[in-house]
């Protein structure tokens, strides 16, 4: 894939590796657009970034994604690559019967049901350039459950199956033109997905390797990059994947519910 003069939508791309992998793109002379639901952040990226374009959506409201996609064909008419970045991460203690499910379920409606919503609503789009590329971001949990992130381990699993069977379905129907990547980030501390201070903890990677390892993996096409400590999750879900669940669910737990569930 070349990485120069394309036209790219990023979702949640007003923070974290959305946002790095915009200014990377950009600088490399793409026309990029981000989706964001902050106002304060939009507003940031249009001061700091101005040749970064930027649109107020939620990609869990299909009102709000149709706008987009009307924006764009004014703004961005020729889309040819979609990254998938929004995303949360939320501890849930599903023990506590007053947990609001509309909290248990906001990171399946975001990280899950959101990319599914986008890449379909944007397809037909792809479809019509001389290449195109989505990429879906997943997560090293994907392969791991996290205890005390059950609905965030369950969003990504879902990504993670969801892309192999995009991008099997246009291998079938022959538009191998449309590359689909899956991401899968191992910890990004630096980002604040996650609460704690947590640049001591195994397999944290900087926000500049992960986005440099994933603008590797799209210009060669990659079907799935597994970046720094996603390799060594991806292994112990395959070899042992019962015991090292149990043995990062004591951490995740003691770190999100210090005084017990």
């Amino acid at each position: 894939m070349n990485m120069t003069q394309n036209s790219i939508l990023i979702t949640g791309g007003t923070s974290g590796i959305g946002l790095a992998l915009a200014k990377k793109l950009t600088e490399k002379g793409n026309n990029v657009a981000v989706l964001g639901r902050s106002e304060e952040k939009l507003t940031m990226v249009q001061e700091k970034y101005p040749d970064i374009l930027t649109f107020k959506g939620d990609v869990t409201n299909l009102s709000s994604l149709i706008k987009l996609k009307e924006w764009l064909m004014n703004y961005l008419p020729n889309l040819n690559i979609i990254i998938n970045s929004a995303g949360v991460m939320n501890s849930h203690n599903l023990l506590n019967p007053d947990l609001p499910l509309e909290n248990l379920l906001s990171d399946i409606e975001i990280n899950l049901i959101g990319t599914i919503a986008v890449n379909q609503l944007f397809l037909s789009q792809l479809m019509k350039q001389e290449e195109a590329m989505i990429v879906n971001i997943s997560s090293g949990l994907a392969y791991l459950s996290s205890a005390a992130h059950p609905t965030y381990s369950a969003s990504k699993s879902g990504v993670q199956m969801y892309t192999s069977a995009l991008r099997n379905q246009l291998n079938y129907a022959k538009k191998e033109f449309i590359h689909v990547m899956e991401l899968v980030p191992p910890l990004v501390a630096e980002i604040g997905l996650q609460d704690g201070n947590l640049s001591g903890t195994f397999g944290n990677m900087s926000l500049d390797a992960l986005v440099k390892a994933a603008l590797k993996g799209m210009e060669k096409n990659k079907k799935r990059v597994n970046a720094g400590a996603a390799k060594q999750l991806h292994l112990m879900g395959q070899v042992s994947q019962n015991k090292m669940e149990t043995i990062m669910a004591k951490e995740s737990l003691k770190q999100a519910f210090p005084k017990g569930l």
